[in-house]
C-alpha cells in the first residue's frame, strides 16, 4: 500500500479553496505527517559560489529522492540555514523494512556509504512541522537536478526489475 503522494509543485490556492481548509492563508494548516513516528534528516549545503559542489548536492538530493521513491519513503525539505545554503532534509518511514532499504541503498552509494548514514539523524518535532515539499524549498536550479537524477535512477531500477 502506497502513501498518498505530495505533490511536486507550489498549488494556486484561491480564497475559496482556503476557506474549504478553514484557513485564510495558505500555511496556516497543520502538516498531516507531524504525527509520524520515524525520521530522519541530512543536512545538505548548496553553495551558491561554487557550481560543481553545488551540482554534486543537487545529484545526491536526487539518489535520496530516488530510494525514497524506491522504497515508500515521505520526502520533505527544510530551509534550515539561509546564509550557509543549508537545507535539511526529512524522510519518514511507514515500515522499519522501508528504513532499512533505504539506509541499504544510501549505503551502497560510492559518494555516500556508511559515513553518510552515521549524519543522518531524528529531526526535531518543530522541523517535522516545519518541513514542505521539496518544490517549496528547494531552488529551482537544484529541485531540476535532482529530479532528473531521481527519476533517472527510478527508471533504470524499474528497467532492471523487468529483465528479472
Amino acid at each position: 500500500m502506497y502513501r498518498l503522494c505530495i505533490a511536486s509543485f507550489e498549488p494556486k490556492l484561491l480564497e475559496k479553496d482556503l476557506a474549504i481548509l478553514g484557513t485564510k492563508h495558505k500555511d496556516d494548516f497543520e502538516p498531516y505527517w507531524q504525527d509520524e513516528k520515524d525520521w530522519l534528516c541530512i543536512v545538505e549545503f548548496l553553495p551558491t559560489d561554487n557550481p560543481e559542489a553545488r551540482l554534486f548536492a543537487a545529484d545526491i538530493i536526487g539518489h535520496l529522492v530516488g530510494y525514497a521513491n524506491l522504497t515508500n519513503t515521505r520526502s520533505l525539505a527544510l530551509l534550515g540555514d539561509p546564509d550557509a545554503s543549508a537545507y535539511e532534509l526529512l524522510f519518514s518511514f511507514s515500515s522499519p523494512e522501508e528504513k532499512k532499504e533505504f539506509l541499504n541503498l544510501v549505503r551502497s552509494n560510492e559518494d555516500m556509504g556508511n559515513e553518510y548514514i552515521i549524519e543522518l539523524t531524528p529531526p526535531t518535532t518543530e522541523e517535522i512541522r516545519n518541513a514542505r515539499p521539496l518544490a517549496t524549498v528547494l531552488p529551482h536550479d537544484v529541485l531540476t537536478d535532482a529530479m532528473l537524477t531521481a527519476v533517472t535512477l527510478c527508471a533504470r531500477t524499474e528497467d532492471d526489475r523487468a529483465v528479472s
